[in-house]
């Protein structure tokens, strides 16, 4: 399977995510001159579950629209991330 997401980050969280998972795919979806910028993400073969997880351990996960969105709308994982708090 894989991930695909939109974050918003800044150049170091984006190097961070490239480093961590090195056959990313990013593409900007802003063209402006601020630091913080907002890129798809897609990772082929990339676990969700652990996706979330390496978000929340490098505190990126709030920028994750994915991971907000979950979090939101699903009872069971809100609870496992406040869990992994």
């Amino acid at each position: 399977m894989g991930v695909l997401d939109v974050l918003l980050l800044g150049p170091e969280e984006l190097k961070l995510i490239c480093y961590r998972y090195p056959t990313c795919e990013v593409k900007m979806l802003s063209c402006s001159t601020h630091a913080i910028q907002a890129y798809t993400i897609s990772i082929e073969g990339a676990d969700e579950e652990e996706y979330f997880e390496f978000l929340l351990n490098n505190r990126l996960a709030m920028s994750s629209n994915n991971f907000s969105s979950r979090i939101r709308t699903d009872r069971a994982f809100s609870d496992r991330m406040k869990g992994s708090l």
